[in-house]
């Protein structure tokens, strides 16, 4: 690995995960997101972070509407199917 991005000569031990710098063991910041080099990158993450929660919620409520719109759709097939009978039912009923 390449040297530390603000100690030159130090040996890199990990790199920030939001701007890819290298970092020595005592310039690195390590949060529950992950090994930042500064605040900035870590807030910066935490708002992607959040952002991308966000999109995946929408995408689960997304699917969910797709699948009960097919539900509508199919009690909509199986109320005409019986309307259907009913009538046919009917007509045969006067016909004879």
């Amino acid at each position: 690995m390449a040297d530390c991005f603000f100690h030159t000569g130090r040996p890199a031990v990990a790199r920030c995960k939001q701007c890819g710098r290298p970092l020595c063991s005592s310039c690195r910041k390590i949060t529950d997101l992950g090994i930042f080099c500064s605040d900035e990158c870590a807030q910066t993450a935490k708002i992607h972070a959040e952002r991308m929660q966000k999109i995946e919620e929408q995408k689960a409520s997304y699917r969910g509407s797709k699948w009960s719109g097919i539900a509508k759709v199919i009690k909509i097939i199986v109320f005409l199917a019986i309307l259907f009978a009913i009538y046919k039912f009917v007509i045969a009923r006067f016909i004879r």
